[in-house]
């Protein structure tokens, strides 16, 4: 089974070059390349600060996620398997 992606440390050089900490382990061939500053990495703020930086992250690749109506879609269809599960459950009692 061949790696698919790896975080490696490294330093943003003046040219604009990359200077690795170490070599990666992904097989040669054309990769993707997201860089963040380790100052953003270590961010004080609270959880929903985090949050908001994971979405942004996600979103800048591509990723949406489930729009408010997908969501509330999700959770009645999890309520609904619930109480059929406690139906099935006292039933069995």
């Amino acid at each position: 089974m061949s790696l698919l992606e790896e975080t490696i440390e490294a330093t943003l050089e003046s040219d604009g070059h990359l200077e690795l900490n170490h070599k990666p382990q992904l097989a040669p061939g054309p990769v993707q390349v997201t860089i963040r500053s380790m100052s953003m990495t270590s961010s004080k703020g609270g959880l929903a600060d985090l949050l908001r930086e994971l979405a942004a992250e996600q979103r800048a690749r591509g990723f949406a996620g489930l729009s408010p109506a997908e969501l509330h879609q999700f959770d009645v269809n999890r309520q609904n398997e619930d109480e059929e599960r406690d139906l099935e459950q006292e039933s069995a009692r």
